[in-house]
């Protein structure tokens, strides 16, 4: 059978690899005794796979992995053998069985939304912040994009769906995020606010929050 794994990346695991997060669960899923399925020839693995990386420094509220197993479970078997293995900022919040389902979690991705807190290098009004996004998505956002053919410019404006402020206060603001994630790439949250900010002449840091992956679960079917 084939289980699927939502799970968080937490603040005390924000700067652990992706390479380190695979290995953590694998590590995991064998010390609780999991009936993991392997793959064939020399050099035999655990079938696990993951629907796409985070990146190193950002968390999320709900990450994708699946894993084939050789025995049945119900998900809540799963999650009570699997959670004390877990390190500290690392948890399953939900295991759906997808029986046997060979459809990868990559292909059935479609968007992605984030929460960003922002330190700003003066104090800048929810207002200011308002007018700034609605002239950015009113054109086209154009980036220098490195690709295998070199540096290119890229209009990233299709795969913005939704960029808000929920609110801001003196050197501060909070944005919501929401674009593209799909099998052949998505939006990354920490490009649009640095052209969001660089556009308005404010330097600024965050810490982003990936909240939710949004799979077409009928897709997996």
């Amino acid at each position: 059978m084939r289980m699927a794994v939502v799970f968080t990346k937490e603040a005390p695991v924000r700067f652990v690899s992706h390479l380190d997060v695979q290995r953590l669960f694998q590590r995991a899923f064998r010390r609780a005794k999991l009936p993991m399925a392997y793959s064939q020839g020399f050099n035999p693995h655990p079938l696990v796979s993951f629907a796409t990386a985070l990146s190193v420094g950002m968390t999320s509220r709900g990450e994708y992995l699946d894993v084939i197993l050789t025995e049945d479970m119900t998900p809540e078997d799963f999650i009570a053998l699997v959670s004390p293995h877990l390190p500290e900022g690392v948890r399953i919040a939900e295991a759906l069985d997808l029986g046997v389902s060979n459809k990868s979690l990559t292909s059935a991705m479609r968007a992605a939304s984030y929460e960003a807190r922002v330190k700003l290098s003066r104090p800048v009004s929810k207002d200011e912040i308002d007018n700034a996004i609605k002239e950015l998505l009113s054109n086209e956002i154009v980036i220098q994009k490195k690709t295998k053919g070199g540096i290119k410019p890229t209009d990233i404006r299709p795969m913005v769906f939704e960029l808000k402020c929920i609110c801001a206060e003196g050197n501060e603001a909070r944005l919501e995020i929401r674009g593209a994630l799909t099998a052949s790439g998505g939006l990354n949250p920490e490009v649009l606010l640095g052209v969001l900010f660089g556009r308005m002449g404010v330097d600024h840091t965050a810490e982003t929050e990936r909240t939710e992956i949004e799979l077409e679960r009928a897709a997996l079917n």
